[in-house]
C-alpha cells in the first residue's frame, strides 16, 4: 500500500530506527531543520541514505501540496494536528493514549503527572475534531513504576512501527473504524515552563510523577532559589510518608542523590542538571525552593 509517514521530533527518530528495523521504508516527510519553534524538533538528514525523506517549511497540506505530489494514504505520527485541515481524503493520525483519554497536547506529560500506570496507542481517522475520528486500532501501554517518557515514547514508536507494518499489509479496509464515546473525552492544554515548577510540600510520590512527567524529552522540572534555576531530570521517593522536617529541606547528600524532605515522605533527586551529587551548592539543613513561613 502507498503509505507517506509525516513525523518529526524525538518520537519520529525513534520511529525511523524500528521500522528501518522492521525493513520497511516508507516516504517520509517531515519539517524543514529551524522552522519548528521546539526543543523535540530533530535533524532527520541521517535518515536520508534509507528513506525518501521531504522537508517542508508549512504547517498547512494547502500550502505545499505541489511540493508533496501523490501522497496515498497519509499516517500522521507526532505530526501537527491541523495540517490535514479539510482535507477530502483519509487521513490515519496517531495519538499516545487510549483515546478518547487524553486528547489534545501534552498527553505523556499528563499521564505520568496523574501516575497513570496504563496508558496506550491510538491510531484514528481524521475528523473536524481534533483526536476525536474514529478508532482504525488501538492498543494498551504498560507505564512502569521506573518508566520515564522516554521509555514510553520509545514503546509507543514501536506499536506504531508495528501498525504500519499491519496497514501496509492490510490497508485501511482491513481495519474497522469505531466511534469514540465523546462522554469520556478528556482535553488537555499545552504544558508551559511554569507547569513544570516543583512544588516540595507535595508528598514524594506525586513530586516522584511530577518529576518524571516533565523529563526528557521534554524541558525538565525545577525550583528556584536565590535567582537561580535548577533542573531535574530524574528521582526517586526515598520515604513514602511521614514527617521528616520542614518541606524542601535537605536531609542528606550521598552519591546516591540528594535527599529532600516533602510535604509527606522524602524524594531522593538521582539527576541535577549541572551538578554531580558532592557539588549540589547547598549544605544539609538548608530549604531550597520557594518557601512560605505561616
Amino acid at each position: 500500500m502507498n503509505i507517506t509517514l509525516f513525523t518529526a521530533n524525538v518520537t519520529g527518530m525513534m520511529l525511523l530506527e524500528d521500522l528501518k528495523a522492521e525493513g520497511l521504508f516508507p516516504r517520509v516527510v517531515t519539517y524543514a531543520r529551524g522552522f519548528q519553534r521546539t526543543g523535540l524538533a530533530c535533524d532527520f538528514e541521517r535518515f536520508e541514505k534509507d528513506f525518501i525523506v521531504t522537508y517542508l517549511s508549512s504547517n498547512n497540506f494547502s500550502e505545499c501540496s505541489d511540493i508533496l505530489g501523490d501522497i496515498g494514504l497519509p499516517v500522521c505520527i507526532d505530526f501537527t494536528k491541523d495540517f490535514f485541515e479539510g482535507a477530502e481524503f483519509p487521513v490515519i493520525y496517531a495519538h499516545p493514549s487510549l483515546l478518547p483519554l487524553y486528547r489534545g497536547y501534552s498527553a505523556v506529560t499528563e499521564q505520568f503527572e496523574r501516575g497513570v500506570a496504563v496508558g496506550g496507542a491510538s491510531f484514528y481517522l481524521r475528523s473536524e475534531k481534533i483526536d476525536g475520528g474514529d478508532i482504525v486500532f488501538q492498543t494498551p501501554l504498560r507505564i512502569g513504576f521506573e518508566d520515564y517518557p522516554e521509555d514510553y515514547l520509545a514503546k509507543y514508536a514501536v506499536t506504531c512501527a508495528e501498525f504500519i507494518k499491519a496497514l501496509n499489509v492490510k490497508g485501511i479496509e482491513g481495519f474497522i473504524p469505531v466511534r469514540q464515546d465523546d462522554a469520556y473525552a478528556v482535553y488537555l492544554q499545552r504544558k508551559r515552563t511554569r507547569d513544570a515548577l516543583i512544588d516540595f510540600n507535595r508528598d514524594s510520590f506525586s513530586l516522584y510523577n511530577h518529576i518524571r512527567a516533565y523529563s526528557k524529552p521534554y524541558f525538565g522540572s525545577y525550583f528556584l532559589s536565590n535567582g537561580q534555576k535548577f533542573v531535574i531530570w530524574r528521582a526517586k521517593p526515598e520515604k513514602w510518608q511521614g514527617d521528616y522536617g520542614k518541606a524542601g529541606c535537605v536531609l542528606n547528600i550521598s552519591d546516591d542523590g540528594i535527599e529532600i524532605a516533602c510535604g509527606s515522605g522524602t524524594i531522593l533527586l538521582t539527576d541535577v542538571e549541572g551538578f554531580k551529587p558532592e557539588e549540589f551548592p547547598f549544605a544539609i539543613g538548608d530549604c531550597i525552593g520557594r518557601m512560605f513561613s505561616i
